[in-house]
């Protein structure tokens, strides 16, 4: 299902029949075929594989994997439990790590054998092409996942005194990253990590981020419906109920409390820019929330009518509260 790779390839071999073997019959079903790559490309729902850092520990393991990490790229739809035991199948006297953090010098040392597996997420490589320019998912969705070198882990820890009213405010997080030999998927379907570095994100960074990634996952399915309207809508129900009913998720009222107090500010007043670049993605979910919305009312079923008002009602005091603290937001459609 890698149809990029193989537009390239019929690309290279049109060439060849136009213009060194005059070969017009190749020639149009070389083209035939890469327009059908290109349409399947926007119509047949490809899964995004999962990404497993893998750790082989121990003197028990053969010198090419001993005490090493590399990146494996899962199967399609495989689970993590299923990726493990066919791991751990190959060495039936391996005990399994549970902890995610790197072991000490007694596990490294010893004569027996331990493994360490866990998720990893792909890190995507900034495309120069398709800066500030409106391109299909379908499109795009291809590069998070293929053609990638690095890779992130991101573990949460507390720091300082934690508060039990609202604990994200005390809520940090280490983010490991690590680079492979060569990008996957490649000849292998893993490659071992070449360096790994270890960063602190911040709860307000914490927050940006996931606020950042709140709004693409709305503008994402208003896009899919927009291009697909015979979607089902039970997706978008539960996206955007999760977010506009204080009752399910809570919303965004754990960073008002968490950062926009004069207490934080006069704390870390290094951190103003940040706030505001907070308050502008919020800002920016409610015309966002709209959309969706207008798109929902457009879709639901009759049964699930009054849960389309419900959410109308929580959405019509949510859009009030925001556009009065921080402004109204209009999207270009």
């Amino acid at each position: 299902q890698m149809w990029e790779e193989a537009i390239a390839l019929c690309k290279e071999l049109a060439e060849q029949y136009e213009c060194e073997v005059f070969d017009y019959e190749m020639l149009s079903d070389i083209l035939q075929r890469e327009a059908g790559f290109y349409e399947k490309i926007l119509k047949v729902l490809r899964p995004s594989p999962d990404y497993f850092a893998v750790g082989y520990y121990g003197q028990g393991f053969p010198p090419f994997l001993r005490n090493k990490v590399f990146i494996y790229r899962g199967k399609e739809y495989e689970r993590r439990e299923d990726f493990e035991m066919r791991l751990l199948s190959p060495f039936p006297s391996a005990e399994k790590l549970k902890s995610t953090t790197p072991p000490g010098q007694d596990i490294a040392g010893s004569p027996g054998q331990y493994i360490q597996c866990f998720t990893v997420q792909p890190v995507e490589e900034a495309r120069i092409r398709a800066k500030d320019r409106s391109i299909p998912e379908q499109i795009t969705n291809f590069y998070k996942a293929n053609h990638v070198q690095k890779f992130s882990y991101s573990r949460p820890f507390q720091k300082g005194p934690k508060d039990p009213d609202n604990e994200f405010a005390t809520m940090w997080i280490e983010r490991t990253t690590f680079v492979t030999a060569y990008p996957l998927p490649g000849i292998l379907r893993w490659f071992v990590v070449t360096s790994t570095t270890t960063s602190t994100i911040s709860p307000l960074e914490n927050a940006i981020e996931t606020m950042r990634r709140t709004n693409e996952k709305i503008l994402s399915e208003i896009n899919r419906h927009q291009s697909d309207p015979s979607l089902p809508v039970n997706p978008l129900s539960m996206l955007l109920n999760g977010i506009v009913d204080p009752a399910v998720m809570g919303g965004f009222a754990k960073y008002e409390r968490a950062f926009f107090q004069e207490s934080y500010l006069q704390e870390h007043p290094e951190d103003v820019g940040n706030i505001e670049k907070l308050k502008d993605l919020i800002a920016w979910q409610t015309p966002l929330l709209a959309e969706g919305i207008r798109i929902h009312a457009r879709k639901v079923t009759e049964d699930l009518r009054p849960f389309h008002e419900r959410m109308e009602l929580c959405f019509a005091q949510l859009r009030a509260k925001v556009e009065s603290q921080y402004g109204a937001r209009e999207m270009v459609s």
